[in-house]
C-alpha cells in the first residue's frame, strides 16, 4: 500500500488515458478523506500512508481539482492542525504547491486562513530544523498574500501578527534566516489592509528594518528590508517622522550599487511626501547619497538616479539647486558635457548627457547665478557659455526620445529664452543672438507641438526593468503625490507661448538700434514665430 500511494503516479502517467485528477476523484480523494476522519488514536497508526497521500497531492498539485467535493485545502489544513510531525510538514509542502491554482478563486482559502495560521505557529515551535520552521512562515505569508479585501477580520490579523515579534527576537544563529520569512508576512499584511490601516504596524515593524540595515549579521536582510521598507513608504498617506529616521540609512546602502534601483525609488519618494519637512531634516544625507552614485553608475543607474534629481527640482528649484551644488553634483554634470561637446573618447552617452542638461536647465531658470563658467577641462579646452548653449541646441533632437519628450525639449526652450534680454549674462546673451534662426525654429517646433494648456506633458519617469521586482502596491497614492508634483511644475505650468511673445516685445527696447539690423537677419524665422503665436493666441 505504501509503495502504490508512494509510486503508482509516476508509474501511471506514462499511460495513455491516465488522469492523476481523475484517479483523484474516484479515488485518492475519498481514501484521503477517510484517513484523515479517522480518530486521532487511528490516525497515529498510518501516519507513513497518510504521508504518501498528501505527498501525491504535492507532486500532482497542477492536476488536483481543489474545487472537488473532497476539498483538498480542507483536508491539508486539518492535517496540520493535528497530525504526525512529519504528515504536518508534508501537508505544508502539499498547500503551497497548490496554491497558485487559487488565483482566479481566492475564495476557497478565506475559511481556512483562521485555523491554518495558528496551527502553523505552533508546527514552527515543534520543529527544530530551521528549513521545516522557514516553510511553515512561507505557507503564511503566502495565504496571507492571496487574500482580497475585507476576507480577513481583524482578530484573524492579530492573531497573525502576535506572534512576530519573539519569533523575530529568537532568530539568532542558525534560525536568523526566518527573520527573511518574518518580514515577508508583515509586507503582505500591510498590502491587505492598505494604507488606512498600515501605520498601525509602525511600532513593530520600523525597528525591524532598522535593525535590518544596522546589525552586520543581518546583512542578508537588506533585499528584503528595503522592499518592506518601500511598500510601508508606498501606502503612507503623510510624512511621519517615526518612517523618516530610517533615511540615514541610504549613505551607507547607497556605496552598494546592487541596491540602486529600490534605493533611488524610496528617496525619490520621500522627497515627494514629505516635502520641505523632509528637506529640512534630510538635507545633508541626501547630499551624501548623491555624492556616493552620481557619476559612478552605468546609464541605466543614472536614469533611476534622476528619480531623485528630477523629485528634488520640480518640488525645490531654488533649494534643490542649492543643494546640489554645495556637494559637487552640478560640477559633475557640467564637467561630463564639456566631455560631450569636445567629443572626449571616455564621455557619457547621450542619454546620460540629456538628463545632465535637463537638471542644469532646471537649476539655472531658477538661480542663474548657479551657472558656473567657463570650465576649463584638463586637455585645456575651455567650455564657456557659448559652447554650453551650443550643446542644447546639438542635443536639443536627443531630448525627443523617451515619454517625457516634450517636457525636455519645452525644458530647454524655456533656458535658451531666458538668456535673451533682458539678461545679466551678457556671454549668453550674445550667443542666443547670433544664433536666433536656429533657436527660434526651435521654439516653432516645440509651440507647434505642445498643447497651451500643457496637457500632453508626461513627467520623468523609469519603467521596472527586466531585472526590478515591479511593486504595484500604493499605485494610486504614489500617482496622486507625482500629479501634485506635476501641477506644481513650473515647466509645465509655464505658458511658453506667452513667455516668447513677452520677450519679442521687449527686444525693440533692449536692443535699440541694433533691433532693425536683428529683424533683417533672422527674419524668416521670427515672422514665423510671430505667426505660431498668433495661431495659438487666436
Amino acid at each position: 500500500i505504501y509503495t502504490a500511494a508512494g509510486l503508482m503516479g509516476s508509474i501511471l502517467e506514462n499511460y495513455p488515458g491516465y488522469s492523476f485528477q481523475t484517479w483523484f476523484r474516484v479515488s485518492v480523494g475519498d481514501c484521503l478523506s477517510m484517513l484523515l476522519r479517522q480518530s486521532k488514536q487511528q490516525r497515529t497508526q498510518l501516519p507513513i500512508l497518510q504521508r504518501r497521500m498528501i505527498w501525491l497531492l504535492s507532486c500532482n498539485a497542477h492536476q488536483v481539482p481543489i474545487s472537488s467535493p473532497f476539498n483538498p485545502f480542507g483536508m491539508l489544513s486539518s492535517s496540520i492542525s493535528d497530525q504526525d510531525v512529519c504528515v504536518r510538514l508534508t501537508a505544508v509542502q502539499a498547500m503551497d504547491a497548490l496554491l497558485p491554482q487559487c488565483e482566479d478563486a481566492p475564495s476557497l482559502l478565506h475559511s481556512i486562513v483562521e485555523p491554518t495560521a495558528p496551527a502553523l505557529y505552533q508546527l514552527v515551535n515543534e520543529c527544530a530544523e530551521v528549513e521545516s520552521r522557514s516553510s511553515c512562515l512561507d505557507l503564511l505569508s503566502n495565504l496571507i498574500c492571496m487574500q482580497t479585501g475585507g476576507s480577513l477580520t481583524n482578530e484573524i490579523l492579530n492573531t497573525i501578527v502576535a506572534p512576530l515579534s519573539s519569533i523575530w527576537d529568537n532568530a539568532i544563529d542558525q534560525n536568523l534566516r526566518l527573520k527573511r520569512s518574518v518580514l515577508t508576512i508583515l509586507s503582505c499584511i500591510a498590502s491587505f489592509v492598505g494604507p488606512e490601516s498600515c501605520s498601525v504596524l509602525y511600532p513593530l515593524v520600523l525597528p525591524m528594518i532598522d535593525e535590518s540595515f544596522a546589525r552586520e549579521e543581518n546583512v542578508f536582510l537588506i533585499e528584503e528590508a528595503l522592499k518592506i521598507w518601500w511598500v510601508f513608504l508606498r501606502l503612507s498617506r503623510k510624512y511621519d517622522s517615526l518612517l523618516g529616521k530610517l533615511f540615514i540609512h541610504t549613505v551607507e546602502l547607497s556605496k552598494d550599487f546592487d541596491h540602486l534601483m529600490i534605493l533611488m525609488r524610496v528617496t525619490e519618494h520621500y522627497i515627494i511626501l514629505g516635502g520641505a519637512t523632509f528637506l529640512n531634516d534630510h538635507a545633508t544625507t541626501i547630499q551624501s547619497v548623491l555624492s556616493n552614485v552620481v557619476g559612478e553608475v552605468r546609464p541605466r543607474g543614472t536614469a533611476y538616479i534622476f528619480l531623485v534629481i528630477e523629485a528634488l527640482l520640480r518640488s525645490f528649484p531654488v533649494e534643490g539647486g542649492v543643494l546640489l551644488n554645495s556637494c559637487g553634483v552640478l560640477t559633475t554634470f557640467m564637467e561630463a558635457c564639456a566631455s560631450s561637446y569636445f567629443d572626449d573618447e571616455k564621455c557619457e552617452p547621450d542619454r546620460v548627457i540629456v538628463l545632465y542638461l535637463a537638471a542644469l536647465a532646471r537649476v539655472t531658470l531658477s538661480r542663474p547665478d548657479t551657472l558656473q563658467l567657463p570650465l576649463k577641462l584638463p586637455s585645456g579646452a575651455v567650455f564657456g557659455e557659448e559652447e554650453f548653449i551650443s550643446l542644447y541646441m546639438g542635443k536639443f533632437q536627443v531630448a525627443g526620445n523617451g515619454a517625457h519628450r516634450l517636457l525636455y525639449q519645452k525644458l530647454w526652450a524655456l533656458l535658451l529664452l531666458s538668456f535673451y534680454p533682458p539678461c545679466q549674462l551678457a556671454s549668453c546673451r550674445n550667443t542666443v543672438l547670433r544664433k536666433s534662426k536656429t533657436i527660434f525654429n526651435i521654439f516653432i517646433g516645440v509651440l507647434k507641438n505642445v498643447h497651451p494648456n500643457g496637457t500632453n506633458l508626461l513627467s520623468y519617469e523609469v519603467g521596472c526593468g527586466d531585472d526590478e521586482e515591479s511593486i504595484y502596491i500604493g499605485e494610486d497614492l504614489y500617482e496622486a503625490l507625482l500629479q501634485g508634483q506635476r501641477s506644481n511644475d513650473i515647466i509645465i505650468s509655464t505658458s511658453l507661448h506667452e513667455a516668447v511673445s513677452t520677450k519679442l516685445n521687449i527686444l525693440p527696447n533692449e536692443l535699440g538700434q541694433n533691433y532693425q539690423e536683428f529683424c533683417l537677419a533672422e527674419n524668416d524665422a521670427l515672422q514665423q514665430l510671430k505667426e505660431v503665436i498668433l495661431n495659438i493666441e487666436g
